[in-house]
């Protein structure tokens, strides 16, 4: 399987490090869900957890994946999502 284009994770870091700036970031890959899981920590804060599938990060390039984060206020969305917990797809945002 290819590797996913640095360049694209690093959107998503660099969207992730705008909107929870003081928030410790860890990655992992979850080839189980074919998604990699960006999970943010912050002492007496709920975890955030938010997975971006393969499919969409082999599909847009890294402007296209800041836009859909932006656009789709996905700081917002974790924050208010059950278990602050949330799968972004081609097809959107899923509960998890």
């Amino acid at each position: 399987m290819a590797r996913i284009a640095e360049e694209r994770l690093d959107a998503v870091r660099k969207y992730l490090h705008q909107v929870f700036p003081d928030w410790a970031l860890a990655e992992r890959w979850d080839g189980e869900h074919e998604a990699h899981s960006f999970l943010l920590k912050k002492a007496r804060e709920p975890v955030h957890l938010l997975k971006v599938s393969r499919a969409l990060l082999d599909d847009c390039g890294p402007r296209k994946l800041a836009g859909l984060l932006e656009g789709r206020q996905m700081a917002h969305a974790l924050r208010k999502a059950e278990k602050h917990r949330l799968p972004l797809t081609e097809r959107g945002l899923d509960p998890i």
